[in-house]
């Protein structure tokens, strides 16, 4: 099934598509857009069950990397941003000759950490507190928390809080499903025995306090 876009900028630049994080939605690119758009052509990808696409049924992960194939165009470089990067790497991995190169923000091929391997990430636990969380229909306040822990240590947290809440509320929220599904592949999703398997570039952005 092929997802629906928005497209800004000419169509005589080089294309950059960009995936989303989880709870999320594609208008938080927005301010990044604004400062790219004059330089590149930029392809913004809501996931399945958030922004302007509809659910899909069945297997979760598998069905959007399907989905992206079909949306995703030839010779872009492709960024996705904490869940969008854990999809973003899962297509590069069997689709690396379709994009030019990939690049993927506040993410690593396992997403929760692993202390036994010495593994750093999200602490798997605050993952499946967010889960119950939603399961007790708590779904706003589980976003709420969500957006101030991306903010947090930010000189300007409170303004962009502000400015992330004022982005998403123009789109419908995700559903319970859509953000359980998005946990499940958090916290389940290991990609490093395949990841060597990415022949395209690869850029990998952190910020400072990433884990």
């Amino acid at each position: 099934m092929k997802l629906k876009t928005e497209i800004l900028g000419s169509d005589k630049h080089k294309t950059i598509a960009m995936l989303h994080g989880w709870g999320l939605c594609s208008k938080v690119f927005y301010p990044v857009v604004d400062s790219l758009k004059d330089r590149y052509r930029i392809v913004l990808i809501d996931m399945p069950g958030y922004g302007i696409n509809n659910a899909i049924p069945a297997n979760r992960c598998d069905g959007i990397v399907s989905s992206l194939e079909e949306t995703i165009p030839e010779n872009c470089a492709l960024l996705g941003w904490s869940l969008g990067g854990i999809l973003a790497q899962k297509f590069a991995i069997t689709n690396s000759k379709h994009i030019r190169a990939l690049i993927t923000v506040s993410c690593s091929p396992r997403f929760t950490s692993n202390p036994q391997e010495g593994w750093p990430g999200t602490d798997a636990k605050l993952l499946k507190k967010f889960s119950t969380l939603i399961s007790q229909n708590n779904c706003q306040a589980v976003l709420d928390k969500f957006l101030s822990l991306q903010a947090m240590g930010s000189e300007r947290m409170r303004e962009d809080i502000t400015t992330i809440k004022g982005l998403l509320a123009e789109a419908p929220s995700p559903s319970y499903y859509e953000l359980q599904a998005g946990l499940k592949t958090l916290m389940d999703e290991d990609l490093r025995n395949n990841i060597s398997r990415i022949q395209c570039p690869s850029l990998h952005i952190f910020g400072l306090k990433d884990r």
